[in-house]
């Protein structure tokens, strides 16, 4: 599945992008901050995205996502554990929100979850 992956710190790209790779995704573009025609010109089949480092906020990032790409999946990768929080990012159009804090193996597996309806 084709990923395009959006981590604005640039030191974790390389962790991110080798965790896809692991859960048979393709990266086929890595950027630090959201450019809705660059997602356009792309049309991965899904985004993941780190929404803990946007000036205004995760969820305006994910509604700039939403807006690029109607039909992509998209992952939002977060520290926060407030379901409030959570909500606000699947209301601006995130698929699925996974925790920071969880283990490789948690990860890989909610990653594989969230992502089981578009890869059939």
């Amino acid at each position: 599945m084709r990923t395009y992956v959006i981590e604005p710190q640039l030191v974790f790209t390389d962790y991110l992008e080798h965790l896809l790779q692991e859960a048979g995704l393709t990266v086929v573009a890595t950027r630090n901050e959201v450019d809705g025609k660059d997602i356009a010109a792309i049309d991965p089949a899904a985004v993941f995205v780190d929404v803990d480092f946007f000036a205004r906020g995760g969820p305006n990032a994910l509604c700039k996502i939403r807006q690029a790409t109607r039909s992509a999946a998209v992952i939002a990768f977060s520290t926060s554990e407030d379901p409030m929080y959570a909500a606000s990012c699947y209301i601006s159009g995130a698929d699925a929100v996974l925790s920071k804090k969880a283990g490789k193996e948690h990860l890989l597996s909610s990653l594989r979850e969230a992502l089981a309806p578009a890869l059939t």
